[in-house]
C-alpha cells in the first residue's frame, strides 16, 4: 500500500513559491518597441514593420513585442498588406 502522506507532501512542496502572490513585486511591462497606446500602425511605415518581424520574416508574437491585442491585430494586417504590395519580403533569408 503506497504512502499517501508522502505524495501529498511532495505536491505541497512543489506548489510553494510558484503562486502569483509569493511575495515578489510585480514586474512592470515595458514596451521595447516605442509605440504609443493610441498610435495607428500603417502599412507604409516599413521601418517600424521590419522591427516587428524576425530575421526569417515571421511576425513576432504579442508576448515578445508587449503590444495590446488591438495593436497586434493592426500590426499583422499592416505587415500582410505591405507584403502583398511588395514593400516587405515574405521571406528574408533562404537556406539551402
Amino acid at each position: 500500500m503506497p504512502n499517501t502522506k508522502n505524495k501529498e507532501n511532495i505536491k505541497n512542496k512543489r506548489n510553494t513559491g510558484n503562486s502569483k502572490n509569493s511575495g515578489k513585486p510585480a514586474k512592470t511591462r515595458r514596451q521595447p518597441f516605442k509605440l504609443k497606446p493610441n498610435e495607428v500602425i500603417d502599412y507604409k511605415q516599413v521601418d517600424i514593420l521590419l522591427s516587428f518581424s524576425t530575421e526569417n520574416g515571421k511576425i513576432k508574437s504579442r508576448r515578445s513585442t508587449n503590444l495590446t491585442l488591438k495593436q497586434q491585430r493592426q500590426l499583422s494586417k499592416s505587415i500582410k498588406r505591405a507584403r502583398y504590395l511588395r514593400l516587405l519580403p515574405f521571406v528574408t533569408s533562404v537556406e539551402n
